[in-house]
């Protein structure tokens, strides 16, 4: 049983009693939440040794955990925690829950939460606290409790966990609108560290630039990842890394795991600063690449889990398809025949599907594919997926509404490892979504919808050991 600290201690009384009903267990283990975190990305990973990050919204050992997992040759491969830090996301300084500022600060948009009133709700309390201000600076003899003019404002609103687990995907689409608010940003940013900031409270300037106009929602919204976890993260891991080399250590990589090794943007900036992967020579200083999980949500905590008591051994296992089977495979053959479906084999296989997709008519499909088993982990990567050619930016629109998701939600091309260069100008192995590099121009004139509105491309990349079946359609319609 892995931990959950405070928030979900009563699992660990009634969940034994539940099991047991139906199984016989020997012995209950408990492991803690970072760790198997960290074991599930390491033993996952292509690396012999690594630094691995966990972070996310909390378990029983904390927030930010580092560890040092190093392969010992016969004697087996050893994690070590090296670090546990209160550090957080965004304004939440006295909570120490990092993850959960995407959350607070979603909270205030009705583009992400689809709520209109709280927002409302949240620019009236602004325009109470003003209002006070100028009482205080034209009656300064009156007092009228707390100040007015802080940089803070008291605001509090609750969303249920089902619903507030989808804001964080939502507001990194929304990020990529337009660029950062320098005011917000700084007042986010440097109020976290300097004095205590109680968790009900909100930075004054960003509610100032949410109030003001759509345009500026756009350039408050990016301002946390942009100004606090990014560049937190990579000062943070830049430290370990120095004091590896200083005690005479080296990594072959980092893996980042945990909830918020979701956030590709971070994973992109730590890839490109940290690691080889940019350079043009070989740098022996730096690690060589950066991994990330397939499941690196608490979706991954039960393999960690299992690899705490039993660690695989020889090759390392790919996960990306180990999800479930169709549920109602046995009614499939009927259906089909109700509906005069025609099985793909007889109509050429996967290279019809190609040529369909490429239709030189522009009569672009977007097809539904469902096949084998359902990806492990929160990415769609071709086995439940929706599938059509980025040629257009109505592409993207069509795809989005199709999914009743919000208009500015990007959509992940999916690229033959072969044309990943040709794509970004380095070769970026993507395999389960993990970063978004920065797409070249000429090749966003061919595909406009194959990029976020910042130009960035959340990619899964397609290699022959992934997936040769997509890979395929990848190939096919490159050529």
């Amino acid at each position: 049983m892995v931990g959950f600290g405070l928030r979900l201690k009563t699992h660990f009384t009634w969940l034994p009693r539940v099991v047991e009903l139906v199984f016989t267990v020997r012995e209950w283990r408990n492991v803690n939440h970072h760790e198997a975190h960290a074991l599930m990305g390491y033993f996952s990973s292509p690396f012999r040794s690594a630094l691995v990050l966990s972070y996310d919204g909390g378990g029983n050992d904390g927030v930010f955990n580092v560890f040092l997992a190093q392969g010992m040759g016969l004697c087996g491969q050893e994690l070590w925690r090296i670090a546990r830090k209160p550090l957080n996301l965004g304004y939440l300084a006295e909570q120490g829950e990092q993850g959960v500022g995407y959350h607070r600060l979603a909270s205030y948009l009705p583009q992400v939460t689809g709520a209109s009133e709280i927002g409302i709700a949240a620019c009236a309390a602004l325009e109470k606290v003003s209002t006070l201000s100028c009482i205080l600076r034209a009656y300064p003899q009156k007092v009228y409790g707390e100040d007015a003019e802080g940089d803070w404002i008291n605001l509090k609103y609750n969303f249920g966990d089902s619903l507030a687990l989808t804001f964080a995907g939502k507001l990194m689409g929304y990020s990529g609108l337009a660029q950062p608010s320098e005011e917000a940003g700084c007042v986010s940013f440097g109020r976290t560290h300097g004095s205590g900031i109680l968790a009900d409270q909100v930075p004054r300037a960003m509610l100032e630039k949410i109030c003001e106009s759509e345009f500026g929602c756009q350039t408050a919204v990016p301002s946390i990842p942009a100004s606090c976890l990014t560049h937190q993260n990579c000062k943070v891991m830049t430290e370990y890394l120095d004091e590896l080399v200083r005690n005479k250590i080296s990594v072959e990589g980092i893996v980042i795991t945990g909830g918020c090794a979701l956030n590709v943007i971070v994973n992109q900036l730590i890839r490109d600063t940290l690691t080889e992967a940019t350079s043009e020579q070989p740098n022996l200083s730096k690690p060589q690449e950066v991994y990330v999980p397939p499941a690196p949500n608490d979706s991954g905590l039960t393999v960690g889990g299992i690899w705490s008591v039993s660690p695989p051994t020889g090759a390392r296992q790919k996960l990306q398809y180990l999800g479930f089977r169709l549920w109602d495979v046995e009614a499939l053959d009927a259906t089909a025949h109700e509906r005069g479906a025609r099985r793909l084999s007889e109509l050429g296989g996967v290279d019809f599907l190609a040529q369909l997709l490429a239709d030189p008519e522009g009569k672009r499909p977007i097809l539904a594919v469902v096949r084998g088993r359902q990806e492990f982990g929160p990415r769609a990567l071709g086995h439940r997926s929706l599938l059509a050619v980025p040629d257009s930016r109505k592409l993207r629109d069509r795809m989005n509404r199709l999914k009743f998701r919000q208009w500015y939600r990007p959509v992940a091309p999916m690229i033959a490892e072969e044309a990943l260069e040709e794509v970004f100008g380095h070769r970026y192995l993507s395999p389960s979504m993990e970063f978004a590099p920065k797409v070249r121009e000429e090749v966003l004139e061919r595909f406009p919808a194959l990029a976020h509105f910042d130009g960035t491309a959340r990619h899964q990349s397609v290699s022959r050991g992934d997936e040769p079946w997509v890979l395929v359609a990848a190939l096919a319609r490159r050529s």
